[in-house]
């Protein structure tokens, strides 16, 4: 072999070396301009650290001065509290200590405080065990299924290899189908919501005999002479009224989809709309006010106009199977008459003082119910009854001052329990719930309503506490609230008004209220009807669009959300 064939060789793989050599000085410096990179973070982070670590050394300083002060205050009221005799002084000073527990207990727990009105139970494991519980809860519970999802469609899509994939790879062979053998897997897929313009031509006839001319029907429009169809004008009500999606920002959600539309225009649909389904809200309201008992409940509800804005309210009423919802421009009896409307049966409401005034105000002469501002209306003779949770509110926000709070409570946690075991045992049979409610409330909610009165009427309390509005709570509603025992239909609380009110006061935060009459009297309805629907676990899209087509039909056919749900049953 030639000499110069050994040379180029080996310049090769000296050259060779030469490239690896340089690469691994590369990685090198790079790993060594890293380090420094770090080496300066890290000097960063320290010094931010030890900034930190300074301003926690001085907060600490000033807690623990703060901590001494109201320490040695204690100890200084607790001793002339010993030798008061006055009972003036004695509940000064005990109001001051209060006080001053409560700013003790603020510095504890104000970088952990908390909204909830859960109470720890008593038989929770301790901190320990609890935490390995949670541990081993969260090892099993690792890696669940795929949700069921009954309601979506199932498109099947069947993928096939590529020809030249159809060869084995082993021995060369041709791969051959098998038939109806498939590795199936679910993939859930998004479908971008589109708008398309459907261009409708009626075809026209001609009579050879006498030249008439007649023309095919059209597509039915909402809007004679318009341009959206009512499967549109739905939607944008599901968006602002289920979703709580204003109409400009649906305008711009449309923009993006290709649509060009103003918020003008979505609320014309939504006017017509309510136009057509105002026969279903007046039957939906007659039906709620047949309920032997409703749940009533209140908010506030702005109402924006040019330069001003007034206060206006959302009152609703919920039956056992339905929700009404109407707008007031007052939070008075008026209001209230004119959403009871001569309602006969039982209230269940939070303590505010409308209804209580409205069930005793019967005028002797006629039978007609006055307001409290004199206005005269249609008879209500209904019976009043108040919510637990209301009762328990300024008591749970009084544990904290007041220790001895906690007996309350416990008795007030074994009435829900009492009403969770008949629910349970009911398992969904009304019949069955009323006699177990009737049963466990004489044998067992009897007894601890005997002993909740018994410790009421023992407690003292500082005024303007929340211990004293508690008790006093408990003294002004004692009757309403304990008129549960005697009928085993009446709930323990209004919880069911306010999970219902609940959707509205999301909108109400995102499109703010409403901008005229107009636009409360469409809201009322919309809340009620897919309120309703909603309730009775029926799609309201599709709810809407039957009820819509109904009247469009037929003007001033009524169609409940109960009528398509017995609809549907019927079906299946």
């Amino acid at each position: 072999m030639p000499e110069n064939v050994h040379e180029t060789d080996d310049i090769e793989v000296l050259r060779r070396l030469a490239l690896e050599a340089w690469r691994r000085a590369d990685a090198l410096q790079m790993q060594a301009n890293a380090l420094v990179n770090d080496k300066a973070a890290l000097a960063h982070e320290n010094q931010e650290l030890q900034g930190q670590n300074q301003e926690l050394s001085a907060k600490n300083k000033a807690l623990e001065g703060e901590l001494h002060v109201l320490l040695t205050r204690i100890s200084e009221l607790t001793r002339k509290l010993a030798v008061a005799t006055s009972k003036d002084e004695q509940l000064e000073l005990e109001l001051e200590l209060r006080t001053l527990r409560r700013l003790l207990s603020e510095h504890a727990t104000e970088a952990y405080g908390s909204t909830s009105e859960r109470r720890p139970r008593k038989d929770d494991a301790p901190a320990e065990g609890k935490e390995d519980a949670k541990k081993k809860e969260k090892e099993k519970a690792r890696g669940h299924g795929p949700t069921p999802q009954p309601r979506l469609p199932i498109v099947p899509v069947v993928h096939h290899l590529d020809a030249p994939d159809c060869t084995c790879p082993k021995c060369g062979g041709d791969l051959r189908v098998m038939a109806e053998q498939f590795e199936t897997s679910e993939l859930v897929v998004s479908v971008r919501r589109s708008f398309v313009i459907q261009r409708h031509k009626c075809q026209k006839y001609h009579c050879n005999g006498c030249g008439h001319i007649d023309t095919a029907l059209g597509p039915q429009r909402l809007i004679p002479g318009g341009r959206y169809d009512l499967s549109f004008a739905v939607q944008v009500a599901l968006d602002k009224y289920l979703d709580a999606l204003p109409l400009e920002r649906q305008v711009r959600r449309m923009g993006r989809a290709g649509l060009k539309v103003t918020s003008q225009t979505l609320w014309d649909q939504l006017l017509a709309l309510y136009t057509l389904l105002v026969p279903t809200l007046l039957a939906l309201q007659e039906r709620v006010l047949k309920a032997p008992l409703v749940h009533a409940d209140e908010t506030r509800w702005r109402m924006m106009g040019k330069g001003k804005t007034a206060m206006w309210w959302l009152w609703t009423l919920v039956s056992h199977d339905s929700v009404y919802f109407e707008l007031f421009p007052s939070r008075g009896s008026d209001a209230a008459l004119t959403l009871l409307r001569g309602y006969e049966g039982i209230v269940m409401a939070d303590a505010y003082s409308v209804y209580r005034a409205l069930e005793k105000a019967l005028d002797k002469r006629g039978g007609e119910q006055v307001g409290l501002d004199g206005s005269v209306g249609v008879l209500t003779n209904f019976v009043l009854v108040i919510c637990w949770m209301h009762a328990r509110r300024p008591l749970f926000k009084a544990e904290k001052d007041a220790p001895e709070v906690g007996h309350a409570l416990d008795l007030i946690e074994r009435l829900y329990a009492v009403e969770a075991e008949a629910t349970e045992a009911a398992a969904g049979d009304e019949a069955a719930l009323l006699e177990h409610r009737r049963r466990l409330r004489a044998e067992r909610s009897r007894p601890i309503i005997a002993e909740l009165d018994l410790w009421r009427h023992s407690q003292r309390a500082l005024p303007r506490t929340q211990f004293d509005k508690g008790l006093v709570f408990l003294e002004n509603q004692w009757t309403h609230l304990t008129r549960f025992l005697e009928d085993p239909r009446v709930p323990v609380d209004n919880g069911e008004a306010e999970r219902q009110i609940r959707g509205p006061v999301v909108g109400r935060k995102n499109f703010y209220g409403n901008r005229s009459e107009a636009g409360a009297r469409v809201a009322g309805l919309m809340y009620s009807l897919l309120g309703t629907a909603t309730k009775l676990g029926i799609d309201p899209h599709e709810y809407l669009m039957t009820a819509a087509t109904s009247a469009l039909n037929r003007p001033g056919t009524v169609t409940l959300p109960h009528d398509y749900a017995a609809e549907i049953a019927a079906r299946a």
